[in-house]
């Protein structure tokens, strides 16, 4: 059987899952591989089992949240089973840093025996502030993702078990009581239902998507994704945050790669 690049991500605002396959295909190419997309997005592909055969690659895209891997991604990656197969990690995030979120998806994975050869911070507009990071990833970022592939192929095909130094710190950083929140829903909902598809947590009603429950991630997919522009975050917690990131982290960041 031939190997299989394995691409997992979880990815509201789709950026993630868009960086995470134009890696998993650049390795591809280099490996003479096939890929396989795992989108741990919604409830239902959280369930379905990823299974790697012997040589497969596993490459991770997640963003960064609070300079952390998102929480709801733990449960899924303690279901790996990584028996010495490499993997490549890949955090996206919208400018500002991402922290402690890279070794911390390295010691995940390491935990569950996969051999990380690489790993890259990318960035990718921000999710809460549009005007942050707006058009990344762009045409530059692009060429570099693909450098990066090949390097990381060759890293693969060599078999090298040395694991890049990863940036970040011991414990990690401490994450921030999260306030309760949940989108407001405008006059102008047409109550298509696209938002109730597209939430990472299933709580949004899809008959009345006024009705939202407990648990909202701030991920903001139902405001981008929203063909009436109905969905809103209206609390001064969400504006604060907003205006600091506009203010703050508008200086152009690089990605950054580990091999």
């Amino acid at each position: 059987m031939s190997r299989i690049v394995h691409a997992v991500y979880f990815s509201p605002t789709h950026s993630s899952k868009r960086m995470a396959l134009l890696l998993a295909q650049g390795l591809a190419r280099k490996l003479q591989a096939g890929v396989l997309p795992h989108d741990w997005t919604l409830p239902a592909g959280r369930q379905e089992p990823v299974s790697l055969g012997a040589g497969d690659v596993l490459v991770f895209g997640f963003p960064v949240y609070g300079g952390r891997v998102p929480e709801l991604c733990l449960p899924c990656l303690q279901t790996l089973e990584g028996a010495g197969r490499p993997a490549i990690v890949l955090a996206v995030y919208g400018n500002r840093h991402y922290d402690d979120a890279l070794l911390e998806a390295g010691d995940l994975l390491a935990a569950q025996g996969f051999t990380v050869v690489a790993a890259g911070a990318v960035i990718a507009e921000h999710c809460i502030a549009p005007a942050v990071a707006t058009g990344r990833p762009d045409a530059r970022d692009l060429e570099l993702l693909d450098g990066f592939a090949a390097r990381a192929a060759e890293a693969v095909a060599q078999g090298r078990d040395a694991l890049p130094r990863l940036p970040g710190a011991h414990p990690y950083k401490r994450l921030s009581p999260s306030a309760p929140a949940k989108p407001a829903t405008l006059a102008s909902c047409t109550r298509c239902g696209t938002c109730a598809g597209l939430c990472p947590l299933g709580i949004i009603d899809s008959v009345d998507p006024s009705l939202v429950g407990e648990g909202c991630l701030r991920c903001c997919a139902c405001v981008k994704f929203c063909p009436q522009g109905a969905k809103t975050f209206q609390d001064e917690r969400q504006e604060a945050i907003r205006s600091w990131l506009e203010a703050s982290c508008q200086k152009r960041r690089e990605p950054e790669f580990f091999l």
